[in-house]
């Protein structure tokens, strides 16, 4: 059975099929761990939350659009809902954002016109943290993001996200991760949950 996601008052309930298996509050801000024991599995759980409102979903390469340059992703994310855009203003958010996620000022004055496709897989991810630094959702979900990196690149991943929080630190952020003894550890992590689509082990 597919698990389903829902928002009840301030709590997404996630369930593996009948019975609330996670509840995350969404106001609360910190760090959690969704474990799941293979991509199949968390290819469902990713899907039913984004499915769910005021989720948003970042995947290991940035989960940014393809046919975009970097500076029109990131834009969009600024404009959207707003009836009235200041031009200088934008850059300035961009340029914040990006540099809170990492990337020097001397890489962010030529990113802009790049696509994203073709950028280095961190690059990617910080950039795509950087677009929802720019508009935070309720829960920010951190799609796999260690499958394949080495131990220092993981925690350098770590120590950028981080900056997420301290811009936005009642938004929380939910890492869905594959099951493995090396996973690094989250600092200040609230909850810890393995899943399990059969059952509800919580």
């Amino acid at each position: 059975m597919m698990p389903t996601a829902t928002m009840e008052g301030r709590h997404l309930l996630l369930r593996p099929g009948h019975g609330a298996c996670l509840a995350l509050p969404l106001d609360q801000g910190g760090h959690h761990r969704l474990v799941v024991a293979d991509v199949a599995s968390a290819k469902r759980v990713v899907a039913a939350l984004e499915a769910c409102a005021g989720v948003g979903i970042l995947t290991a390469t940035g989960s940014l659009p393809g046919a975009m340059t970097v500076a029109e992703s990131l834009a969009l994310a600024l404009r959207y809902g707003q009836d009235v855009v200041d031009a200088r203003d934008d850059e300035r958010e961009m340029e914040i954002a990006l540099q809170l996620c990492g990337l020097s000022p001397q890489r962010i004055q030529v990113l802009g016109s790049e696509q994203p496709m073709r950028l280095p897989r961190l690059e990617r991810w910080a950039i795509g943290l950087a677009r929802w630094m720019l508009r935070p959702p309720e829960l920010l979900v951190i799609d796999r993001l260690f499958a394949g990196l080495t131990r220092r690149e993981a925690e350098a991943l770590i120590a950028v996200q981080a900056a997420y929080h301290r811009r936005h630190p009642f938004r929380s952020a939910l890492f869905v991760d594959l099951d493995s003894h090396e996973l690094p550890e989250l600092p200040q992590c609230r909850s810890l949950t393995h899943f399990a689509e059969d059952a509800c082990p919580c």
